[in-house]
């Protein structure tokens, strides 16, 4: 009793790395279920807003085990291996999992693992475990003749909980420290985009942490926390990705059979500067800035769900109580509100019916005229995506693949007042992708074995950059989006005005997984960019990554 009550304060009282009951983004059961879906195993599961519950993925996973006569051999493997991470959502038991506490714990099991668990089924139960990571990033700059690498060690934990089957909790710290090259290390975005690393880059330490409370009412969950999301189709996505720092937010869903509806409203980090002060030296000063989200979505046949919804970026003042109504029109709201904040609506669908094949779109209106339509218009501001997700070749070949097309007109994602952009500490809250920019991606996933996993991806893009003169100034045709239209700019901005810069990027994952939790894998990412004024970019970058969830 002792060794345990040690070891839990112990736990307790570090900073570590901790989960509650929504699976992370990076999780490969998405790419399991969308498989899923597409083949026709599993219905009504759709992927455009993660992360989601643990509960909702063991029942589509329960679905997929109920069919499993319709699995190849490697699905076969894999289901067996997420029946056993998903064990507890999906039968209340923990037969296939062990604990560092009990005596019988085995280092190099096949089980699900954790440092710590305690149920009583229908009250309280507690999952611990912590995490190591090592890794070396490489950069080979071609053009400059360089080699460059860095090596990062990260340790943390993880604590998720569940009271009466309705309330849980989560909290995930980590800690890391660079002991290579610092400017390298900002490859990672956690560590680009980390206060601690870039107040002290020197010293090399940066810190993370996520952690939220939530409520399931079966038909209704509310989450208050942070956490990192991704909203929308596709291996890029069109409406929030994981570009920027994780922020905190109020969210609610509401799933009733064929309707649902999402929502929350998050604090961003809006313009930085640091305000010198003799006595206390100096403060750094962030704007206020927040961002509203709704959407409502309908499963209008087993095989084709559309949606339609909402964004809202303001700053410069505090809490706006009109935007934390989850049940208004954000435009008609603005318009109230005098018009000073930066709306957003879009619609996406995506189409299931041929077996093998998903179909998807997304079309977002930041601004627009109809009347202006095909002049140039600055104003008329879109981003449409269209693409595939095919797994039409599941008999022959353990291999998925897909293709994109995004179209990001001039000025998407601006806004005439710093404060109201699409950022969160200057990082785009969408994509990589900028204003005045067109991209084709080609995307494959093949599965070696169960435990071998190899993602490859080509993406071509195009963008017109805002020319800048010899004397500095800056030639607005609505390629950036920290700078929106001015009284000054010309009005008409069609798409690929300006500087055209030309990027190719080749990237390529392979996961391996050799015993339960311990994960290696190597990327490798290659650059070759035409920039404005004759630069080159022409790189290499390789990340080689151990880490290890006991």
């Amino acid at each position: 009793m002792t060794k345990k009550i040690f070891f839990v304060a112990l736990i307790l009282c570090a900073s570590l790395y901790a989960q509650n009951d929504y699976v992370r983004i990076d999780n490969n059961v998405y790419q399991f279920l969308d498989r899923m879906e597409a083949l026709h195993i599993i219905h009504d599961f759709n992927s455009f807003e993660i992360p989601k519950p643990r509960k909702e993925i063991a029942h589509y996973l329960k679905e997929v085990d109920a069919n499993e006569s319709h699995l190849d051999k490697i699905d076969h493997q894999i289901l067996d291996d997420l029946k056993k991470e998903f064990e507890f959502e999906m039968y209340g038991t923990l037969k296939n999992s062990q604990s560092y506490i009990d005596s019988t714990y085995d280092f190099i099991s096949q089980n699900a693992k954790y440092f710590y668990s305690y149920v009583k089924p229908k009250k309280f139960n507690l999952f611990v475990n912590i995490l190591g990571e090592g890794q070396v990033i490489n950069q080979s700059d071609f053009e400059n003749k360089s080699n460059l690498h860095t090596e990062i060690g990260v340790i943390g934990g993880e604590i998720s909980g569940t009271l009466f089957d309705k309330f849980g909790f989560y909290l995930r710290g980590t800690n890391g420290n660079v002991f290579g090259n610092k400017t390298v290390a900002k490859l990672r975005p956690d560590i680009n985009y980390n206060f601690k690393y870039s107040l002290d880059q020197a010293a090399g330490f940066f810190d993370e942490t996520e952690g939220y409370a939530t409520a399931d009412f079966k038909y209704l969950r509310l989450k208050f926390g942070r956490d990192q999301m991704q909203i929308g189709y596709g291996p890029i996505k069109s409406i929030i990705d994981d570009n920027s720092p994780e922020f905190d937010y109020l969210g609610m869903n509401i799933d009733y059979d064929f309707f649902h509806f999402s929502y929350f409203h998050g604090k961003l980090l809006g313009q930085t500067y640091f305000q010198q002060d003799s006595i206390h030296g100096g403060i750094n000063v962030v704007a206020e800035k927040y961002i509203g989200y709704h959407r409502i979505s309908f499963d209008i046949s087993p095989k084709f769900n559309f949606g339609a919804g909402e964004m809202i970026i303001y700053g410069d003042r505090p809490l706006d109580l009109s935007y934390l109504n989850p049940f208004a029109f954000y435009k008609s709201v603005e318009h109230s509100g005098q018009d000073r904040d930066n709306s957003f609506l879009f619609f996406d669908a995506e189409d299931r019916s041929i077996k093998g094949l998903n179909i998807y779109s997304t079309l977002l209106i930041d601004d627009i005229d109809f009347g202006k339509l095909g002049t140039g218009w600055y104003g008329n501001q879109t981003l449409f995506d269209v693409g595939i997700f095919s797994s039409n070749l599941y008999q022959y070949l353990p291999l998925d693949f897909g293709l994109e097309f995004t179209k990001v007109d001039p000025y998407v994602h601006t806004h005439r007042t710093d404060n109201s952009n699409f950022t969160n500490l200057g990082f785009n809250l969408g994509s990589i992708l900028k204003p005045n920019s067109l991209m084709y991606n080609i995307n494959l996933n093949y599965r070696f074995t169960y435990r071998i996993n190899l993602k490859a991806e080509f993406s071509y893009i195009l963008h017109g950059a805002n020319p800048i003169k010899p004397d500095g100034t800056i030639i607005n045709v609505g390629g950036d989006e920290a700078l929106g239209h001015r009284t000054f700019d010309a009005t008409g901005a069609r798409i690929l005005d300006g500087d055209l810069e030309y990027s190719r990027i080749f990237s390529a994952l392979l996961s391996y997984e050799p015993i339960k939790q311990y994960y290696f894998t190597i990327n490798f990412i290659y650059f070759n960019e035409s920039l404005q004024n004759s630069v080159k970019n022409n790189q290499l970058q390789s990340y080689f990554t151990l880490s290890l969830k006991l």
